[in-house]
């Protein structure tokens, strides 16, 4: 990726963490990612039907292993489809589960702490949650995927209120994914099968769309996720064109990512050079162009340093770039 400059912003490609991998050193499917402090890192792998790899890989960002939080399971600390990760402000970890309907909690230690939900369609009940945020008073907004809503509770699981409806109205949506707020507490969703982002305000009240149903540049297909940095600029997962789109806070399209993953990630890197017949057969590959691009990621989550994380989840990896003009330097390397 060359370094693109567009409307008083600088954008460059930083590197790529992870590789495909079970348990450990490595992510399987990751759909979700929380910013802990300095550069930790907790990354949600959904993990298949074949492997007992679902869990949050605790991390840093120049790829230093922590540990595995969770496992495979309907019990206590366990999961069947994770779907969502956030911290609230003691750094206590939030996991959703949209097979088991509940949220999942754990200390910054990765000790189950408690977990609440009741299956339904009701005011109050989880059904499908999909996407989850805690903003600064530690209330927690759910979408709610089957019931196309998003459910707002306090973090010990008390039904606070709720917001929308199926359909393709302002304020209407089909299928909730990702979810965010910003620094004014305006909410942002990922409004899957209507192919966009909507804002609303703190009353709820709608604002405004971003992006349009299509493949070209500013369009979207099957929108997964949404990060708002500090400038206001807002990233969006494509998940049907694997790419990320950026648009201003207005709603303009600025530019947008394709994937850059060049060089391979260390763990990867360390996985070819530990078996010569994978490397040989990379020597043997005309092209690997379409290696380095995103295939069907679905998160991202922008940090105060101004890096750009891209959850890669078909290729099981993290894509960071950085916002570079305007942002503070972080204090530590990558």
């Amino acid at each position: 990726m060359q370094t693109i400059s567009v409307r008083g912003r600088v954008f460059n490609y930083s590197h790529t963490i992870g590789r495909n991998s079970d348990a450990g050193t490595g992510f399987r499917y990751p759909v979700a990612l929380a910013r802990g402090n300095g550069d930790l890192l907790y990354v949600l792998n959904r993990g298949d039907e074949y492997t007992n790899s679902q869990r949050v890989t605790a991390m840093t960002l120049d790829e230093e292993f922590i540990r595995d939080i969770g496992s495979m399971g309907e019990g206590d600390g366990q999961f069947i489809w994770p779907t969502a990760i956030d911290l609230d402000s003691d750094g206590n970890i939030f996991v959703a589960d949209e097979w088991l309907n509940r949220m999942t909690i754990f200390d910054p230690e990765g000790n189950f702490l408690d977990r609440w939900g009741t299956p339904g369609p009701k005011e109050g009940q989880l059904n499908g949650p999909s996407g989850l945020v805690i903003d600064s008073t530690n209330n927690v907004y759910i979408t709610d995927e089957l019931s196309h809503r998003v459910q707002k509770f306090t973090r010990d699981g008390v039904y606070l209120s709720s917001w929308g409806q199926k359909g393709s109205g302002e304020g209407q949506l089909q299928n909730p994914w990702g979810i965010t707020l910003d620094s004014d507490d305006n909410l942002y969703v990922a409004d899957w099968h209507n192919n966009r982002v909507q804002k609303v305000s703190g009353e709820r009240e709608f604002i405004k769309t971003f992006g349009r149903p299509g493949s070209g540049k500013g369009e979207v297909m099957y929108p997964t996720d949404v990060a708002v940095d500090k400038d206001g600029d807002v990233y969006v997962t494509d998940w049907w064109n694997s790419k990320v789109e950026i648009y201003d806070s207005e709603g303009e399209h600025l530019t947008t990512f394709g994937g850059d993953a060049e060089p391979l990630s260390e763990w990867a890197q360390m996985s070819i050079k530990a078996n010569p017949d994978i490397e040989k057969a990379r020597l043997r590959v005309k092209s690997l162009e379409p290696e380095r691009r995103f295939f069907r990621p679905v998160a991202v989550e922008v940090d105060d340093c101004g890096r750009i994380l891209v959850a890669d989840t078909l290729r099981c990896r993290i894509q960071i770039y950085r916002k570079e003009k305007g942002w503070t330097e972080p204090q530590f390397n990558l």
